[in-house]
């Protein structure tokens, strides 16, 4: 068998790029710009749930683009305290709206938490994330800390439906035609990657050794922003 680096979550490692991610990211972003709208109007804080079980890579790049005034991912840890004092710190500033994005997988103390034994699990023995509704709680921890009101919008599955961006059409048709030339090659056991804005191989072993987190750097990029 050969493979291709598909996955939403991004979190593949050796490759730079997994086919649909971009996909999902815009649906993240334009879900945004659609929530500003009425998060400014109602003067509401607004709590963003996308997927991301292990790495916040939709999380953060959809937030980015689409404005977020938060991100809470996996990666890094973030007590709820600090999410209240920022609420209350843009209060102060005169901005009477905000929107959160948080991946289904971030780890909230005193919110939730992902090893949760109580919680349905899949045929892989996962906690099922959805059910895990860090959303909403995060929502109800944010409306009695700070006396705003806090709503929830889960964008659950519409991340991975819906036509395809052009730029994961065009990644698609080029690492399926690189696996399909490992295919004639009888090249098994390996598998396209994206290095570098162009196309190679490696050992599906080495792709699924690890997963590829978000780095501290484009994180604390975000944080500018906050």
């Amino acid at each position: 068998m050969v493979g291709v680096p598909k996955t939403m979550d991004n979190d593949l490692a050796v490759t730079e790029y997994c086919i649909g991610f971009d996909s999902a990211v815009s649906i993240v972003t334009e879900a945004l710009d659609r929530l500003h709208t009425t998060a400014a109007s109602h003067h509401r804080v607004m709590v963003v749930e996308v997927m991301g079980r292990d790495t916040g890579w939709v999380a953060l790049m959809g937030g980015l683009a689409g404005g977020a005034d938060m991100i809470v991912i996996p990666e890094f840890t973030v007590n709820p305290d600090e999410i209240v004092d920022h609420l209350h710190a843009r209060h102060a500033s005169g901005s009477d709206f905000s929107i959160i994005v948080v991946a289904e997988g971030a780890e909230l103390e005193g919110v939730t938490a992902k090893a949760d034994p109580e919680g349905t699990r899949d045929a892989f023995g996962h906690v099922q994330l959805a059910r895990r509704s860090v959303g909403d709680r995060l929502a109800s921890w944010l409306e009695k800390g700070t006396g705003l009101e806090v709503r929830t919008t889960v964008l659950g599955y519409t991340q991975r439906g819906g036509s395809p961006t052009a730029y994961d059409r065009i990644w698609a048709t080029r690492v399926g035609a690189a696996a399909y030339r490992l295919l004639r090659a009888g090249d098994f056991g390996r598998m396209p990657v994206v290095r570098c804005g162009a196309v190679d191989t490696a050992a599906i072993a080495e792709v699924v050794a690890e997963q590829r987190r978000v780095p501290r750097d484009l994180y604390e990029l975000a944080q500018l922003f906050y």
